[in-house]
């Protein structure tokens, strides 16, 4: 066994010692070159190299150096590259943990772009066609809904016009315009609600659909929406003609009323005279079919009414801090002065009253509590006295305002004419 392995250890040194002479002889890249230029020259060579291992203590045989030349010749321990593009897998293999690496930060970070697409511009642009899709699905419910509710009411409505054209007098002006224009809105809206019959539309709607069909979708809905505002809005306008048609003979009835209760309890022609205005104004405008006017002048009759039927006494005001007097400079007279004691209502139940009064200075009137009556220099000056000597007024009643007149009956003398409270 041992012999039969000594060969090849022989052979193997050998061949490295071949190979060193080779590395010796492409160090020494002058002289090979120069040596090498004639086949003739080989031996020299070798022998030089010889020479050249004995001055370094190593014994080299001639076979040993020859073959070192010949293998120098045909580069056979030189480095080839490999041709290129033929060593890609070598690289690539070589390369594997950094490439790894590099393609897993890749892969992460092509992931994490695709989720951060996905919550940032894909998810929110979904919900929001989820949402849409939602609320035009509510919007056709609640459409339906209205739809039911003003068909419905449209059916009410009729009846109820039928029973005020049996019930009212058509003869007069007012009941035929309302009667007319009640029917006229009731058609109206009869019209837009079979209209929108004819734009159906369920509440089916997905992202998916909806960003298919979204403007067909929208414009229908849209039409929908308007032909029931439309139909509303007429149908409030019929119920409030039909209202007023119930209204025109009560209403009637009512001033009749009101006017008979005022010419009885009044007692002068001026109550008269001005109850008689107000009702003739009212019953012109139901004449024309101007029920707001109507009304109008009824709630001035009854104004009328309780300010005739009120009792109170007129006082001169005699509280600390609260002026019993006034005096006016006019404009247009300078050095011209009126005066005025304040005054104000009590009732027997000793309330102040709130009243209108009209000014003397403008035309305009006032509700108040306290107003200034006019009087001469004379009385006021009296009054003044009476309260600078001890506080107090004495004879406070200006005049009595009784059941049935307009005016109270003045107890101190007085050219009528009225102001707001000034502050002296």
């Amino acid at each position: 066994m041992v012999e039969n392995a000594k060969p090849e250890k022989i052979e193997f040194d050998e061949v490295m010692l071949a190979m060193d002479v080779v590395d010796t002889l492409r160090h020494e890249q002058l002289l090979v070159e120069r040596e090498l230029a004639s086949d003739e020259r080989d031996q020299a060579l070798i022998e030089k190299v010889k020479r050249m291992y004995v001055a370094q203590g190593l014994e080299v045989s001639d076979e040993v150096i020859a073959a070192g030349v010949a293998a120098l010749k045909e580069n056979r321990f030189a480095y080839q590259p490999p041709p290129r593009g033929s060593a890609w897998l070598a690289n690539l293999y070589v390369m594997r943990n950094r490439l790894a690496k590099w393609a897993a930060i890749l892969a992460a970070a092509l992931v994490g772009l695709f989720f951060f697409y996905q919550f940032a511009f894909v998810a929110p642009e979904v919900r929001q066609r989820q949402k849409e899709a939602k609320n035009f699905n509510a919007t056709i419910i609640q459409q339906q809904d209205q739809f039911s509710v003003a068909k419905q009411r449209l059916i009410n409505l009729k009846q109820a016009l039928n029973r005020a054209e049996k019930s009212s007098t058509a003869s007069e002006v007012a009941a035929k315009r309302l009667l007319a224009e009640a029917g006229q809105q009731l058609s109206g809206a009869e019209t837009k609600l079979e209209a929108l019959e004819k734009l159906p539309l369920q509440p089916q709607f997905t992202a998916e659909s909806l960003a298919r069909e979204g403007d067909v979708i929208k414009r229908r809905v849209g039409q929908r929406n308007d032909l029931l505002k439309g139909a509303a809005t007429q149908l409030d306008s019929a119920e409030a003609a039909i209202n007023n048609l119930g209204e025109l003979s009560g209403l009637r009835e009512k001033l009749a009323s009101q006017r008979q209760s005022l010419l009885a309890e009044s007692r002068e022609d001026a109550a008269r005279a001005q109850t008689e205005k107000l009702y003739n104004d009212a019953v012109a405008a139901l004449n024309r079919g101007d029920l707001t006017g109507a009304r109008q002048e009824s709630a001035a009759l009854q104004q009328l009414y309780d300010h005739v039927v009120e009792e109170y006494e007129l006082r001169i005001v005699s509280r600390p801090g609260v002026p019993s007097g006034v005096r006016r400079t006019l404009p247009n007279r300078p050095g011209v002065q009126n005066y005025y004691l304040v005054v104000e209502a009590v009732n027997s139940q000793g309330k102040r009253l709130t009243v209108p009064i009209t000014s003397e200075e403008n035309g305009k009137t006032y509700t108040v509590q306290q107003w200034g009556k006019r009087v001469d220099e004379s009385l006021y000056d009296k009054i003044r006295r009476d309260k600078l000597d001890d506080g107090i007024i004495q004879n406070n009643l200006f005049g009595v305002k009784e059941r049935g007149y307009l005016t109270p009956r003045y107890l101190m003398p007085t050219t009528g004419g009225a102001i707001p409270v000034v502050k002296e």
